[in-house]
């Protein structure tokens, strides 16, 4: 009998600490005939539905809402897992009902947290991110002297920094024009400071994890913007350069700024809080 308590006992302490850690969601009720609208803080960066019972999709035009139903009416509980750019995972019971007690379900209080997860390469997430870009944003201790000028527009690398596997750009865009700028692009990319006669240049594309928001990127006439993007480390090599070109929507303001390996060399450790 004492060996049975002792056991039982040892369980609970046990399954507690498990509990815990779940981060696991109040049950998710879902009907056939209505459908319940989950809204994250982040844009949700993968879905996995426990079974097909589960109908979930994310509308268009939108990264952060997740439109979820039942697939048929008294389906056995089963769960339903979230992981948004911000690095949190979500995980919903879900059950059936006929009428759901809530239709929406906002997920950005602190309660609604979900658990933090490892993004692919210890990539930084959205949320470190954002917070980066907001430090950043007034740091003009480095400034590289890179620019470029095209009809009242200067565009200048103001703040380059490192962190692991991480290149922030700070870009800082000067408008001394009568005319509003408005961006089409930014592109990033690698490729041959000189190119022979009847030899094709070799370019690669570089496609940054982290970007302005493109409504946010109007620059009005004299006034400034600063830019803040973050690319994955790459080689340069020899004879190779770095490229950033900011293209003007619907005009022919072109600017394009070249770093090469000593540029690169030279941006300042960031450490993060």
């Amino acid at each position: 009998m004492k060996k049975n308590s002792f056991l039982f006992l040892l369980c609970l302490l046990l399954q507690a600490p498990l509990s815990a850690q779940t981060g696991t969601q109040p049950l998710l009720e879902l009907s056939v005939r209505q459908t319940t609208s989950l809204v994250f803080p982040y844009p949700i960066l993968s879905v996995d539905r426990g079974s097909g019972d589960i109908l979930a999709q994310v509308p268009e035009q939108t990264a952060n809402v997740l439109q979820v139903k039942g697939a048929r009416e008294h389906f056995p509980r089963t769960n339903l897992t979230v992981i948004t750019t911000n690095g949190r995972l979500y995980s919903f019971p879900v059950g059936y009902a006929a009428a759901p007690a809530a239709l929406l379900l906002s997920l950005d209080t602190p309660a609604a947290g979900g658990t933090p997860v490892l993004l692919p390469g210890g990539r930084l997430n959205e949320a470190q991110l954002d917070n980066i870009a907001r430090q950043l944003a007034g740091d003009d201790r480095f400034y590289h002297g890179i620019q470029d000028k095209a009809g009242g527009m200067r565009l200048t690398l103001a703040g380059l920094y490192t962190n692991g596997n991480t290149l922030f750009y700070r870009l800082v865009l000067h408008n001394a024009s009568s005319l509003p700028f408005e961006p089409e692009t930014v592109r990033f990319a690698t490729r041959d400071r000189r190119q022979a006669r009847r030899t094709a240049s070799q370019e690669v594309e570089l496609l940054p994890y982290y970007a302005p928001d493109p409504n946010e990127t109007l620059t009005e006439a004299a006034t400034a913007r600063v830019f803040f993007f973050a690319l994955e480390r790459f080689p340069l090599g020899r004879g190779k350069e770095q490229v950033i070109e900011l293209y003007e929507r619907n005009g022919s303001r072109h600017l394009t700024l070249r770093l090469r390996d000593r540029h690169l060399a030279r941006a300042c450790s960031l450490l993060l809080e």
